[in-house]
């Protein structure tokens, strides 16, 4: 009997997806070591097997690090019918906001609610996804997650155009100005004002939290900030929720975004599908960290990220599922697979890093997860499904980010 609490797993393939350079991407025949709840060393199996350890045996499978989901709202899972079959949005996401908002304006019993959004965490969590960072507008959303293994943050979104809305913004945020365990951004910036923006933002760096919004979500996102009209301000008319105080930046959303002082080292500008040359410098040179949603993206007809040029500009890329009322499937594999689909140039061990140890360093979790390295958690996948047989490492490395929803996961722990 093993009283050490010392645990030898070993498989086919390790994945540590290590900032090691003396790791390579695949170690074949691997073993990850472990002891007391620790990781303890990676490497090849024939190396660590003279360890007094319990050897576990996973056989013909891939041990990788946990994944992390930088973007979900976990709130709308109640919601996720809006989501099913096939997208009729066709790039007109006002049209269907509107449709959520008349979702959500019915009445629906709270347990139901509820009930959706922890199963959909669990889902994530089977998944093999062990952080997320969730955003919502219900300050009651901040209690999902507090009873799973998934180490979830939960942002509170403040809206706001108007007069009226920036003073009803504001009053939200006054009583809990100096609360460093509450969490709050931004919705995006053709959605909450320049004055909330900046107010939000400042209140995150005092605290040091994170700063996730949405940005360049779609092209008519740009259209309004450029010119005050469009689709967008017809939205806005139409719901009450525009008195003209707002005047149009004529900029890009990043450009704009960086005129307020709300971009840095702690933001996540999440989609970013329509941002040019010129934004991304002026990410690159703020540092911050985008948050691509391909699944979200293909459904509401927006676009595709410049996933290529963001990586060459030394951004760090993370990735998200978004909500179920715009991605029919919350799933990181997949997520990695329409990432692959959509840019085949990517190297597919770049694009594991960002559903794992691109998130975990994000969120600030990268001594913990995001990695098989010595002293992170022992919590992490064994991967398996339809993998190539006798596969070569990049092999391995190329069905991770294709096989999508056909990987099954199981929890080393």
């Amino acid at each position: 009997m093993n009283d050490s609490g010392c645990y030898l797993h070993k498989a086919s393939y390790v994945v540590p997806v290590s900032a090691d350079p003396k790791l390579p991407a695949v170690i074949m025949n691997g073993a990850v070591l472990t002891e007391n709840g620790r990781i303890i060393e990676v490497g090849a199996y024939d190396e660590l097997r003279g360890h007094d350890a319990l050897e576990v045996d996973h056989g013909p499978a891939v041990l990788m690090p946990a994944l992390v989901n930088c973007h979900s709202h976990l709130e709308l899972s109640y919601l996720a019918r809006l989501g099913q079959g096939a997208s009729n949005a066709a790039g007109d996401i006002t049209g269907w906001i509107r449709t959520l908002l008349a979702e959500r304006a019915k009445e629906h019993d709270p347990q139901d609610v509820e009930m959706a959004a922890w199963q959909t965490l669990a889902r994530l969590y089977a998944g093999g996804c062990r952080a997320l960072l969730d955003i919502g507008n219900l300050p009651e959303s901040r209690e999902i997650s507090k009873r799973f293994k998934v180490n979830s943050r939960f942002f509170q979104e403040i809206l706001g155009l108007t007069s009226s809305g920036i003073e009803a913004g504001s009053a939200l945020i006054a009583p809990v100005e100096d609360d460093p365990e509450l969490f709050y951004t931004a919705h995006a910036p053709y959605s909450t004002a320049p004055e909330l923006i900046r107010q939000l933002k400042a209140r995150a760096n005092r605290h040091g939290h994170l700063f996730p919004v949405h940005v360049a979500e779609s092209a008519d996102e740009l259209e309004f900030l450029a010119t005050g009209q469009g689709r967008f301000r017809d939205f806005l008319e139409e719901r009450g929720a525009w008195d003209g105080s707002f005047v149009a930046p004529k900029q890009s959303p990043v450009a704009y975004l960086d005129s307020l002082g709300a971009l840095d080292e702690l933001t996540l500008c999440v989609h970013c599908v329509h941002c040019d040359a010129t934004d991304i410098a002026i990410m690159a040179q703020r540092r911050v960290t985008t948050c691509i949603c391909p699944g979200s993206n293909r459904f509401l007809g927006v676009g595709t990220a410049p996933v290529p040029q963001l990586l060459d500009s030394g951004i760090s890329v993370v990735l998200g599922t978004d909500s179920l009322t715009s991605n029919p499937h919350l799933s990181l594999w997949e997520e990695m697979r329409l990432i692959a689909q959509d840019h085949p140039g990517l190297k597919p061990v770049d694009i594991i890093r960002m559903a794992t140890r691109n998130g975990a360093a994000f969120m600030g979790l990268d001594r913990e997860l995001g990695s098989l390295t010595p002293g992170c958690s022992a919590s992490f996948l064994a991967v398996s499904g339809d993998m190539p047989e006798n596969a070569s490492g990049s092999e391995i490395l190329k069905w991770l980010v294709t096989a999508g929803l056909e990987i099954t996961t199981e929890w080393v722990e």
